[in-house]
């Protein structure tokens, strides 16, 4: 069975009782199988703490499992107890044992130290003042000692400390800590701890976390890990204040089921909305992965209302050419996420780019070299209380593609055809059927130096609509040839200094007559933005509901500079015009088609200045206008020493203008700055603003930030305030703070 990969959260703590506080934010102990529900974070993380142990020679483990003794002086006694002093050192497989003095019991099989000894093995060093050590069952009972354990990189110290053969071991009265010697700044002390080297935990009773010598935590029994296996266990609590949900706290229990699946429940706390319940899971199968969850407020004190959430979402390989993949998530109102947060459970929900929760089973069938086949059900629930109903996208109940091409060509021509089926329903609007078939012929040729295509299209889409406007059509149709042909070439040269640079014109024509097209709905066609690659588009809109008429040619032109030793693009220019024979007639309902001649011309420009140092540029000019339509501009500067600066710049025409600023760096020693700055120029007003001090050690780090930023979709704002410690090899309490990066598409 596959194993789930390791958990980035805190360690739990198991089923202690715990009386810490923590910052706002959900501890996530679980998260989705789906790599990309997951955004990067800029952090600041120190490296281990270097304990006496690195000193240390390395220990090698010996061949045999015999006892190999040396010292500079022996009184052996046959069957008694023989005496070895003088640089004693006594080795047996991956253990050793030094000291001045070391006696041994031969009937026993036992050495006894009463003098100071140094333990060593392959997982610990013990330093303590009195020892012994059986070589029958590799046990071992040492007093008053200090110890490190070499797999946590963490050290301690305890009144007692029995080694077990069976890799475990007992302490009692110890304390234990990953700070470097003569730092205690935190330290989890307890009556008595039980270490588990199989299972990779540790159990302690009477358990006082204290964080520079102020206890913060306490426990009659918990446990806590030694090294990276997940276990079942209370998550760090975690505590909030918010206008909106008021004091929160939430207290994660995390449940290991088996290695392949597991679960989350998490009690959530909030003094101005009630006590809300949440399970969350996920699993990952031979043939499937995915995440479920569901959140219950009985009762919230504000709305007055029951309100829940539930999510499922799953991917499986049904067969080697049959797919699945499901998503369903509903919500008791739109307001949800605006007034309880997303949640901390994977369900992929950002506020900020979602306006609709996605419910979906799509199955698809691929031939390799053959056809393909997608069948698509697929329905969508408003989160985003702003919206209108005629705002919703269509159902598609169902969807079905289809596409087929030879396998071989012939004259470097193929032939193939696209087909869709769909079935497109909403409320209070037009809805009905929409059938679309497109045969082609495509013409390729791809060499070093250039290359060619061409296609040829015969397009059909009909329609069998209800609830149509008086008048209007019920089975309009739309049939029209497409024809398409492009051309490149690519030149290089080498540099004086052997940096490889290339060159590569392209030429695209296309051609498609005029249909009337305002008799057929608009079910899934928009107006994509008209970039770099919508210059070499067959069609200006996306979706089929419109084709637009074209006569017209596109002519772009890329160049690229290589670093010879790693062959990665050092800079990169594009730049491109459309131009237009005649002005497309065919537009979408209330915008204008645009005209004929030379459109705006599109420019990208990207430059690695140095391994720290990177720009990027996009640019629409409109030579019409004279003025530009588009752009976007963003530098970015990253070192090995945890400086980073980026700054970016958007504006489109009439409708929106902002700046960005992101910067991290260290300020003094272990303190570090992170803060961001997004301003709407057009509207004067701050987007969002964030800054964050840390202080960054090897034991642990400490995090403060405050935010102002915008909430919800009615553009309210909201303050946080934002703590975080985090005790290295333990756990966090405290959040995750905000994703700081500017998005990669800053345009």
């Amino acid at each position: 069975m596959p194993a789930l990969p390791a958990f980035r959260c805190p360690r739990p703590l198991l089923f202690g009782f715990s009386l810490v506080v923590a910052a706002p934010a959900i501890a996530q102990s679980t998260l989705s199988t789906e790599n990309d529900y997951s955004k990067d974070r800029h952090t600041y993380s120190g490296s281990s703490c270097a304990q006496l142990s690195d000193t240390l020679p390395p220990l090698e483990p010996l061949s045999d499992d015999k006892v190999h003794l040396s010292a500079d002086n022996a009184d052996l006694v046959r069957n008694g107890l023989s005496t070895l002093t003088g640089s004693v050192r006594v080795r047996r497989g991956d253990q050793e044992i030094t000291a001045n003095r070391i006696d041994y019991d031969e009937a026993q099989q036992r050495f006894i130290i009463n003098d100071e000894s140094v333990f060593r093995s392959s997982r610990a060093v013990i330093d303590s003042q009195h020892a012994q050590f059986s070589l029958n069952d590799d046990s071992g009972l040492f007093s008053d000692n200090s110890f490190t354990l070499l797999t946590r990189d963490a050290r301690g110290h305890s009144d007692e400390l029995k080694v077990n053969g069976d890799k475990t071991a007992e302490l009692t009265g110890a304390a234990y800590t990953t700070c470097a010697p003569g730092n205690d700044s935190w330290y989890l002390e307890a009556s008595h701890i039980h270490l588990d080297y199989d299972a990779g935990v540790g159990t302690a009773t009477n358990a006082r976390l204290r964080f520079q010598g102020v206890p913060i935590f306490y426990s009659p029994w918990l446990q806590f890990p030694i090294n990276d296996q997940r276990r079942s266990g209370l998550l760090y609590p975690v505590l909030a204040n918010t206008n909106k949900t008021g004091f929160d706290l939430r207290e994660p229990l995390y449940l290991n089921l088996a290695p392949n699946y597991d679960a989350t429940f998490t009690p959530r706390y909030m003094s101005k909305r009630g006590t809300q319940l949440e399970l969350a899971g996920r699993y990952l199968l031979s043939n499937s992965e995915g995440n479920l969850g569901y959140q219950y407020l009985d009762q919230d004190r504000v709305t007055d209302e029951r309100r829940t959430f539930a999510f499922f979402n799953d991917r499986s390989l049904l067969s080697p050419n049959l797919s699945m993949e499901l998503h369903y998530a509903d919500v008791s109102d739109p307001r949800y996420f605006e007034d309880l947060g997303s949640g901390g459970s994977g369900n992929g929900i950002d506020l900020s780019t979602d306006s609709f929760l996605d419910r979906s089973a799509r199955l698809t069938y691929n031939s390799p070299g053959a056809y393909s086949l997608q069948v698509l059900v697929q329905d969508y629930q408003k989160i985003t209380s702003s919206l209108t109903d005629v705002e919703d996208p269509y159902r598609r109940l169902p969807q079905v593609l289809f596409n087929t091409q030879t396998r071989n060509s012939f004259m470097y021509t193929r032939a193939g055809m696209s087909a869709e089926y769909s079935n497109f329903v909403r409320d209070d609007s037009v809805q009905g059927q929409r059938y679309d078939v497109d045969p082609y012929l495509k013409i390729e040729r791809d060499t070093i130096s250039w290359y060619s295509k061409a296609q040829l299209d015969y397009r059909y889409t009909g329609y069998e609509l209800t609830d149509t406007a008086a008048g209007d059509p019920n089975a309009p149709h739309r049939a029209l040839p497409i024809f398409s042909a492009e051309y490149g070439l690519r030149f290089e040269r080498m540099l004086a200094d052997g940096t490889p640079q290339t060159l590569e014109p392209r030429l695209f024509y296309l051609y498609v007559p005029y249909r009337n097209q305002s008799d057929l709905p608009v079910f899934d066609s928009g107006d994509p933005d008209f970039d770099f690659t919508q210059l070499f588009s067959r069609n200006r809109f996306s979706g089929l509901d419109r084709i637009s008429d074209a006569n017209e040619v596109a002519l772009g032109l890329t160049g690229r500079q290589l670093d010879p030793s790693t062959g990665a693009v050092k800079a990169s220019a594009s730049i491109g015009q459309l131009y237009r024979f005649e002005a497309p007639k065919v537009s979408l309902p209330g915008e204008d088609a645009p005209n004929s001649g030379a459109t705006d011309f599109i420019g990208e420009f990207a430059y690695n200045v140095s391994k720290n140092w990177g720009t990027h540029f996009v640019v629409q000019w409109s030579p019409e206008q004279s003025e530009f339509s588009r752009t976007g501009m963003a530098i970015r500067y990253r070192d090995d020493y945890s400086h980073y600066f980026e700054a970016a710049y958007r504006y489109r025409r009439d409708l929106l203008e902002e700046a960005d600023l992101t910067a991290m760096t260290p300020i003094y020693h272990a303190i570090s700055l992170a803060s961001r700055w997004r301003y709407s120029v057009k509207d004067s007003q701050t987007l969002d603003s964030y800054v964050g001090l840390r202080y960054d050690t090897c034991c642990y780090a400490v995090d403060v930030a405050y935010r102002h930023y915008i909430s919800d979709s009615q553009g309210n704002m909201n303050n946080g305030i934002y703590f975080q410690l985090e005790l290295k090899g333990l756990g966090q309490i405290g959040s995750g703070f905000p994703n700081l990066r500017v998005d990669d598409d800053v345009y």
